[in-house]
């Protein structure tokens, strides 16, 4: 590509609306019912001077409030330096209200609005993307955002826990510092969803002289001071007891600073006890709660029932290298006529979310609007039928492994033994787990493709690009067709283009059964009813930055 484009509406913004419906009559109910996508025809001409544009800033009442809101968490987080250790998403909804990405994106539509660090990116070529940074942002320390931090961020980010996946697509040796507000990153390879990724979770603004000051990617401290841009800054950490963060009173954005003084979070295990922790008035929020429990809170008028419905599909992925049973497509394509989706979906998501046949996700901007899986009806004989044409007419036994045993997979177990598929669960340790999925030692498992990360729930299907070491799993699936309809939906810039190559790759995906996926997830959160704002970021992550009180 020649030449200087303004990217950031043509790349993901003005081309595509996705029009949710709501899933549930609740108030703070989020969407779960199935997008009704469309893509129009844009005039490049027109979206290449436009700029950022639209505002996820909730509307907040005039004033601040002195109070500290109580927030309870599954568990004590491991660490909340962000980038390069492994944060779990209730660790990340903590980190996001002390850091913020790069760039502000609504989760769904993947649009960018004018809110973030960064207000304009410029593609340069196919492996150069220019950032203007938003001047007069400074971190919590006083000092300013400049693109010296950016850089930084980036050399820490290749070396840190996300260097295989989110940090994997740049190329920091040649990433050039302009001036304190321009900076060039470079691509290993053209990659469309680039400029998203400035917007997870895993690619927040840290100050350089902190982090470098700490160690950066060999960090060993458990947090940072002042090294964030957001709109709150720790304050407390009493281990086993609670972590504190106060508001943020230099903000750099005066007019949008925190509504809360403050956020408490708490630590209780049990799903349930996190719920009714609320109920009883000893928090106010409670994360990551039973979605099987939401019609319990959704009838409690003294509390909220909010669905996040952060579209993560779940996928049975099948090994198929090797000599292994999954390498035959008519193995693969008899564990689809085996599994019920829809049974799958009201066991372990109480049917909220929705049935899906590809890993693209079906709230995703780049699904195609199909959906087999929701109408197809079990076929026990047809599965019997494929499995002994591929000469298993006396059944096969495969390997699944996991971590755990949950309902969901004794499900699945239950419905392939019935074509004569008989699925031995291996549990390991989660160390153990992922190395086994790094090295492809397993016939199957099941897992969870990102919706927002759509490129790489593709990714993890093309076994001849990437390895199991670089996507940690996958089902190898090596085919050229295949693997050359995957790289021109990872690669095309264009929007309409792209959707059109993700389409391929999804029809695809559904005639050779590459793999089998089932449904999109949906996460619970129960909270006081006054409280409003809540929000999806990064990869599918609770942000509680504009939480706001209605004082009902």
């Amino acid at each position: 590509m020649k030449g200087r484009k303004k990217m950031l509406a043509t790349l993901l913004a003005a081309a595509m609306t996705v029009s949710m419906v709501a899933g549930c009559g609740s108030t703070g109910t989020a969407d779960t019912a199935a997008p009704a996508a469309s893509a129009e025809a844009v005039d490049e001409s027109a979206v290449a001077e436009a700029e950022l544009s639209g505002d996820t800033t909730a509307q907040k009442p005039e004033g601040l409030s002195d109070e500290v809101i109580t927030v309870a968490l599954q568990a004590e987080p491991n660490s909340l330096v962000p980038d390069v250790v492994f944060l779990g998403n209730y660790i990340a909804a903590v980190v996001r209200l002390m850091y913020e990405p790069l760039v502000i994106q609504d989760y769904k539509t993947m649009t960018f609005t004018d809110s973030g660090l960064v207000t304009a990116i410029d593609l340069v070529d196919d492996t150069h993307l220019s950032l203007t940074l938003r001047e007069g942002v400074k971190f919590q320390s006083g000092k300013e955002f400049t693109a010296d931090d950016v850089l930084y961020q980036f050399q820490q980010g290749v070396r840190g826990v996300h260097a295989g996946d989110y940090y994997s697509v740049w190329d920091v040796d040649n990433t050039e510092v302009v001036d304190d507000y321009h900076i060039t990153l470079a691509l290993k390879t053209p990659w469309a969803q680039a400029p998203n990724i400035l917007g997870f979770n895993t690619c927040l603004a840290v100050d350089k002289d902190i982090f470098e000051a700490a160690g950066g990617a060999d960090v060993t401290a458990q947090y940072l001071e002042n090294a964030g841009t957001g709109k709150y800054k720790f304050k407390e950490w009493v281990p086993g007891q609670y972590i504190e963060l106060e508001r943020n009173e230099d903000y750099w954005d005066q007019d949008n600073k925190g509504y809360f003084a403050g956020y408490k979070f708490v630590f209780i295990n049990d799903s349930s006890a996190r719920a009714m922790s609320v109920q009883s008035g000893d928090a106010d929020v409670a994360l990551d709660c039973a979605v099987s429990d939401y019609s319990v809170y959704d009838a409690d008028p003294n509390v909220q029932a909010v669905l996040n419905d952060n579209g993560m599909v779940s996928t049975i992925f099948l090994n198929s290298t090797g000599d292994r049973p999954f390498k035959d497509e008519k193995v693969r394509e008899a564990v689809y006529w085996l599994i019920d989706a829809n049974a799958l979906l009201q066991v372990a998501n109480s049917g909220f979310g929705q049935v899906a046949d590809t890993t693209i996700s079906p709230v995703c901007p780049m699904w195609d609007g199909i959906s087999e899986n929701a109408t197809k009806t079990v076929d026990v004989e047809k599965a019997k039928q494929l499995l002994a044409e591929a000469g298993y007419a006396d059944g096969v036994s495969v390997t699944c492994r996991s971590t755990t045993t949950t309902a969901e997979l004794t499900m699945i177990q239950e419905q392939l033994r019935a074509g004569g598929i008989e699925m031995n669960i291996e549990m390991a340790e989660m160390p153990v787990h992922f190395q086994a999925l790094g090295t492809g030692d397993y016939d199957m498992y099941v897992s969870s493709q990102q919706c927002a990360y759509y490129s790489e729930a593709v990714r993890t299907t093309d076994g001849l690009d990437y390895s199991f070491a670089d996507v940690l799993g996958g089902c190898g699936y090596q085919d050229e067709e295949y693997s050359e309809l995957c790289q021109k939906a990872l690669t095309t810039y264009d929007e309409t283009e792209r959707k059109a190559a993700y389409a391929e790759v999804q029809k695809y995906f559904r005639e050779h059964h590459v793999s089998v996926t089932t449904y999109t997830n949906v996460g619970l959160t129960v909270a006081r009813p006054d409280l409003q704002g809540f929000t999806l970021y990064g990869v599918g992550v609770q942000d509680m930055s504009n939480l706001y009180s209605t004082g009902n």
